[in-house]
């Protein structure tokens, strides 16, 4: 290399330094201040980009670099950590690295294991912010990867980003395209780590970013990616108004009142954030936000031992003992339904015929839909008992024991019952007598899993 990193950082600098978005409170003193930021280079593009940046702007002693070693691509890897520990050493700036060791590769396990160790080196280090090098290439990548999983927060990344108690994520780079970084660092001929499992099909964002590749000759010389990324701001505004709104509401842990706020924005919102420490999958969030929604009564377990009880759409907390489930609908007729179980009902009407066999299969079954035009369903209760057809009175547990369905799987399974609490199908048991089918048309009900 001809240069030293130190002059190759002040032309970084100059040619990009003055576009970094860095917080007032982090710029105004950058001499006088002793906290050190923490930067996580990896030592490709563009995270050695943002540290030459910042490392001209800032003294040695207030920055130190964060390298986390995935242990993915064997030599490939521990040669990414040696370039950016010459790097450090060559800057003078503090240098911390951690090695991958827990076995499962899978794209979450590895992201969990590296802010594990940002956090762990954060607190060490008493700093409070994290700066990561993601650019407007990644604002576009994660926005479709977000779209496609249906989630509430489009607006991502974030330039900044609660990260623990009291620690932030910055992303200094957001409003640069990875384009501009690449074209300066080879016109400065600034040598840098290449990942090649970039190259790949492996990981959804790879795919991603194959997949709009051809965006430029699509959109004619418009310039989409300006869009996204207005669409990206627009987007953040709104939430962080949204969210706003939603946390006035969530004063009480144990109790959220919604039953004056009209728009189902705020209420996802709020739910959301009354929820955040307990992570409910997306099926039980769903159908808690539905039955604030539709106002309906539901109970709906949340972790073990915690449920949450919707009445009136007012939600509160519940200690439980076991993982339960309950709702009251008027207005399920047709679709899909939900459990926070992992499994779900579907209820249609279907052609039947009196030769069928009573039970066709354990996970579906046949009912005359005059008896259930409104359901309740739940999870099983000790004392539950109702007659099969062409059989007598039973109790549950004496049904489930017969079946040899495990105990874990009854608490699973739901109990549906007719408008005054009768129950008429409990999945891998026969219909009660009373729901019987009489007529050339019947409502199918359909247990799976999700």
């Amino acid at each position: 290399m001809n240069h030293t990193w130190q002059a190759l950082a002040q032309t970084t600098n100059c040619e990009i330094g003055h576009r970094l978005k860095l917080p007032p409170s982090i710029s105004a003193c950058k001499k006088l201040l002793n906290e050190k930021l923490c930067v996580a280079c990896s030592g490709g593009v563009d995270s050695l980009c943002l540290t030459l940046a910042l490392a001209a702007q800032f003294p040695a002693h207030r920055l130190a670099i964060l390298h986390y070693n995935h242990a993915t691509r064997g030599q490939e890897t521990d040669d990414d950590e040696h370039f950016v520990a010459h790097l450090a050493c060559d800057l003078g700036i503090d240098f911390f690295t951690e090695k991958y060791s827990n076995g499962s590769i899978s794209e979450g396990a590895l992201r969990r294991a590296r802010y594990a160790f940002f956090l762990q080196t954060m607190t060490r280090l008493k700093s409070r912010f994290l700066l990561l090098a993601h650019h407007a290439d990644d604002v576009i990548e994660t926005m479709l990867m977000r779209l496609a999983r249906g989630s509430t927060e489009i607006a991502a990344p974030k330039y900044c980003q609660p990260f623990a108690e009291g620690t932030y994520l910055l992303r200094p780079l957001i409003s640069i395209s990875k384009q501009e970084i690449i074209d300066l660092f080879t016109k400065n001929q600034i040598p840098w780590r290449e990942d090649s499992s970039n190259s790949k099909d492996d990981y959804l964002r790879n795919r991603i970013r194959k997949f709009l590749l051809p965006m430029d000759a699509i959109f004619s010389g418009r310039n989409w990616k300006r869009g996204f990324l207005l669409a990206h701001r627009y987007l953040e505004e709104d939430a962080t108004c949204l969210n706003q709104m939603a946390e006035i509401l969530c004063t009480d842990p144990q109790k959220l009142d919604l039953q004056n706020v009209p728009h189902a924005s705020i209420i996802r919102r709020a739910i959301q954030f009354w929820l955040r420490d307990y992570a409910p999958s997306r099926a039980c969030f769903e159908q808690i936000f539905d039955a604030v929604v539709q106002n309906y009564f539901a109970k709906i377990s949340i972790a073990p031992q915690i449920a949450v009880e919707i009445d009136q759409k007012i939600l509160s907390k519940k200690t439980e003992h076991s993982d339960i489930f309950e709702f009251n609908f008027k207005n399920w007729h047709f679709g899909t339904l939900y459990l926070p179980t992992r499994y779900k009902l579907t209820r249609e009407m279907a052609p039947f015929q009196n030769s069928l066999p009573t039970e066709l299969n354990t996970f579906v079954v046949y009912v005359d839909e005059k008896k259930c035009d409104e359901i309740s369903i739940r999870t099983w209760r000790h004392g539950d008992r109702y007659r099969p057809i062409n059989a007598p009175t039973k109790s549950l547990k004496k049904l489930f024991s017969e079946k040899k369905i495990p105990v874990r799987q009854r608490s699973e399974l739901p109990v549906l019952c007719d408008k005054w609490g009768a129950i008429f199908w409990v999945p891998h048991l026969p219909p009660a007598d009373f729901v019987k089918v009489r007529n050339n048309y019947a409502l199918k009900i359909t247990f799976s899993p999700t």
